[in-house]
């Protein structure tokens, strides 16, 4: 009898328990455990993170992308910060960014938090020259941290891939003249380029601006946001003053931007560049006297 009365005792300190975790501000909803190995993440300068120790599974500079358990605009600062710190800590165990979490039983509840599996870390993060900050639990997945510069990376080589290309024609196609306009175009289309991605298990939407740079082979160029078209589209128009083969080059430049689900744009540094070259001839003009009638 007394063995039964002990049994239901302890069955109810363990609801209890797991019931406090659940309350706990920032332990993430509903019951799961992490197990299993990390994965292999490789050398710091190839992904800006690394797993440390037991106690700060993984430290790292740059931006940081969070879940939406924690608040925007904390997740904006942490993303948005290519100079500050992080670290991914055990939630019960001291780590070099803190100490260790308030009551163990309730820390224990709090481990077995992550709804869809995962492993629950205690979130810390610095700006430069100031002190650690605890911001929150997260659920982490078996992909691991994911970093700004990982989700730039990998968003632009895919925006490169899906690229208009470009296509240089000239109007009229044949029977150029000096001293009179040809009309060029670049096979592609004017305004804002959007395209969006599920990358590292984020929603990521690209925006890219074109600017198109001719160079008409004579020495002239021009730069403007018209991509040029056919006849009577003049937006891109040029008259050589002598005949002759003209070797014209066409640079079309992306600046883009990119947003990670709620957060962003996050600029991307360098422009992407598409290149085009086509050779015009051009041929004299003759007079030709023609009789009235």
């Amino acid at each position: 009898m007394h063995r039964i009365v002990r049994a239901i005792a302890l069955a109810s300190v363990i609801a209890v328990v797991s019931l406090v975790g659940a309350l706990v501000p920032g332990g993430g909803p509903g019951p799961a455990a992490a197990t299993g190995s990390r994965p292999a993440l490789g050398p710091p300068h190839a992904a800006d993170v690394h797993g440390e120790d037991e106690k700060d599974r993984y430290v790292g500079t740059g931006g940081l992308i969070l879940p939406g358990t924690i608040g925007r605009a904390t997740r904006r600062e942490v993303a948005g910060c290519e100079g500050c710190q992080w670290r991914l800590t055990t939630p019960c165990v001291e780590s070099s960014a803190g100490v260790a979490f308030p009551g163990q039983a309730v820390c224990q509840s709090i481990v077995r938090g992550c709804p869809q599996g995962g492993e629950l870390l205690r979130t810390w993060f610095r700006q430069p020259a100031e002190p650690w900050r605890e911001i929150g639990l997260i659920c982490l997945g078996d992909e691991g941290p994911v970093t700004t510069r990982q989700v730039r990376q990998r968003a632009m080589d895919r925006f490169v891939a899906d690229l208009p290309p470009v296509r240089v024609t000239f109007d009229p196609p044949r029977g150029v003249l000096a001293q009179l306009p040809v009309v060029f175009s670049s096979g592609q289309e004017g305004g804002v380029l959007q395209r969006h991605y599920v990358l590292m298990g984020q929603s990521v939407t690209v925006q890219a601006r074109p600017v198109w740079r001719w160079e008409f082979g004579d020495g002239v160029s021009l730069v403007t946001l018209d991509p040029g078209g056919a006849y009577p589209n003049t937006g891109v128009a040029h008259a050589y003053r002598r005949a002759g083969a003209q070797a014209v080059r066409l640079t079309t430049s992306w600046s883009a931007s990119f947003d990670v689900g709620d957060l962003g744009p996050f600029p991307i540094p360098e422009p992407v560049d598409q290149h085009a070259a086509l050779e015009v001839a051009v041929g004299e003009g003759r007079a030709v006297l023609a009789v009235p009638g």
